[in-house]
């Protein structure tokens, strides 16, 4: 797998690619990343220029360092310090058909100390053929040692433009529903995939949407019909919350950059500039504002319902209180 066919992470594959190039391949790194934002893509694209295969996987110098592995009956989700003392023994034995031998250990963050223990003393004395990939979520979770004797690599979501590209060139995405995926993904091709299976994420994404803009442009009802919406789906209200923040943050930069300015949320282009036309910069900044504090108190032990009438009533002030509108 060729760099150029992972999406975004520039600054990522510029460091591996000097490190192809100058010949300087360390025996340790981390690829620090959230979910989805491709940690094992770009491991798996950097053993396949390290062994010059275009299949990492089918080549024995690869592995792919999991419990069952070592032990098919370990259910575990957290990286076994047994499962790490297998991968030693198999560290010392020479490359099978190439100069290196290369490990990628996912949910190496999960690793408890007796485990992180075990490979350091990999990583303080390593074949010079070794070269071991841990893929985290956290760098938090690794002793000091581990972290300094590690070559960190860090990789981000692509910008949302890119995510957009990328799945629409995926069969039975199109350009629109591409646009709203990577938005509510944030950009993580991942979570964007697995987003694309799940019409309802997108039909609760349309229905914010509406229910903001209808309070926006209505009665006093539809400030209680966005309140019955916010209890309706309290189960889902993070992911509610995310998608109000990427609009505000549309009409925020709308209010004070203009039309030149390039939104995130271009399938709803039309919506959001007729709800900018509505607005002053001081009430969508009030809007915003709520939003951090309601976000906040959601995680908190608050009454919910009441939570939610609050912060529409608060939203209904900002939108339609002329004197905030100056």
């Amino acid at each position: 797998m060729a760099f150029e066919n992972i999406v975004g992470n520039e600054s990522a594959k510029k460091l591996l690619r000097h490190t192809l190039d100058t010949g300087r391949i360390g025996h340790a790194y981390i690829f620090e990343g959230q979910r989805g934002t491709g940690r094992l893509s770009m491991a798996r694209a950097f053993a396949a220029a390290i062994l010059k295969t275009d299949k990492p996987e089918s080549h024995p110098d690869f592995t792919i360092v999991t419990n069952q592995l070592y032990d098919p009956s370990k259910k575990q989700q957290n990286v076994l310090v047994d499962t790490i003392r297998g991968m030693k023994k198999d560290v010392y034995i020479k490359p099978y058909s190439g100069e290196k031998k290369i490990y990628v250990i996912p949910k190496a963050d999960t690793m408890q100390a007796p485990a992180q223990n075990s490979i350091l003393k990999v990583f303080e004395e390593p074949p010079e053929y070794c070269v071991i990939i841990l893929l985290a979520e956290n760098t938090n979770a690794f002793l000091p040692t581990i972290m300094s004797r590690a070559t960190l690599v860090r990789l981000n979501p692509p910008e949302i433009k890119e995510t957009a590209a990328y799945l629409s060139s995926l069969p039975g995405i199109s350009t629109e529903k591409a646009q709203g995926l990577a938005v509510m993904s944030g950009g993580i091709i991942g979570k964007g995939l697995e987003l694309a299976e799940d019409n309802e994420a997108a039909e609760l994404r349309d229905r914010a949407f509406e229910r903001f803009g209808a309070m926006t442009f209505g009665s006093i009802q539809s400030m209680y019909g966005f309140v019955r919406f916010m209890k309706q789906n309290k189960a889902e209200v993070s992911f509610i919350f995310e998608v109000l923040t990427s609009c505000f943050s549309d009409l925020l930069h709308m209010r004070y950059c203009g039309e030149e300015y390039e939104i995130k949320n271009t399938d709803k282009k039309e919506l959001l500039r007729k709800i900018s036309g509505r607005l002053t910069r001081r009430s969508v900044t009030e809007l915003n504002e709520a939003l951090i504090k309601y976000k906040n108190l959601t995680v908190q032990n608050v009454n919910y319902p009441a939570a939610m009438l609050c912060m529409a009533m608060e939203y209904w002030e900002a939108i339609h209180d002329r004197d905030s509108r100056s």
